[in-house]
């Protein structure tokens, strides 16, 4: 697994009553996680834009990820 996905499923997880594990918990934490994805998927478009696309093509794209996906800023 991607190293920032790893970091992006922790942040969305909690700690087990051990104290030890980390595991996501419930639809409330899956539905944070995806829309963590999301935002950085659309962030790393809006970031590198001149990679694939034109600043205005990029914008275009990762607003319209968000919208599709009902992530909101």
């Amino acid at each position: 697994m991607n190293e920032r996905i790893k970091e992006l499923y922790i942040e969305t997880s909690y700690e087990t009553a051990d104290g030890k594990e980390w595991a996501i918990g419930g639809m409330k934490n899956a539905e944070k996680f995806a829309e963590l994805i999301v935002r950085e998927c659309a962030d790393f478009v809006r970031e590198y834009p001149e990679k694939y696309l034109t600043h205005n093509q990029a914008r275009e794209i990762s607003f319209g990820m968000e919208e599709h996906f009902g992530v909101e800023e």
